[in-house]
């Protein structure tokens, strides 16, 4: 997955941060009820949508005290509690400014068949933006994938 995101985020540059989705996430448990710490990021949970259903949501965590930015990719709906291929990436981009794709200088990973959700990935990014890329795949084989663009700089 490492090189895949470089070799991907060229085609997903113009992929911005999906909105207007509405629907509900699976349970809204603590941070570190997924393996994270700090508190939940304004905006997030991220949806991660396939033909307008979110198939997944991103959960993005900061901790002031460590510098470490935390994210899981949760699984929704009928798919919660179903094996099937999810994932997600944590990077630290080079950028110091938002928006645009992110060139990573440093990333987390986690993908595979998972029932309730991949993660938890970590970076420090500290001065740095920040990066996600996630997938889910329904039981069909449908593939949700979203990809940030670089954010939560600072």
């Amino acid at each position: 997955m490492r090189g895949l995101v470089r070799r991907i985020a060229p085609v997903l540059a113009a992929v911005t941060m999906a909105g207007g989705v509405t629907l509900a996430s699976a349970s809204n448990a603590s941070a570190s009820g997924w393996g994270c710490s700090g508190n939940e990021v304004s905006g997030s949970p991220y949806a991660v949508p396939a033909t307008g259903t979110a198939f997944s949501y991103v959960h993005l965590f900061w901790d002031a005290s460590t510098g470490q930015n935390c994210a899981v990719n949760v699984k929704a709906g009928s798919l919660y509690g179903v094996s099937t291929y999810t994932g997600i990436t944590l990077i630290e981009c080079s950028q110091t400014v938002g928006g645009g794709a992110c060139t990573a200088i440093d990333e987390n990973d986690d993908w595979k068949n998972y029932s309730y959700y991949a993660g938890p990935v970590h970076v420090s990014a500290a001065g740095q933006c920040i990066g996600i890329v996630a997938e889910t795949e329904n039981t069909a084989n449908v593939s949700a994938l979203w990809q940030s663009p670089a954010f939560h700089c600072g």
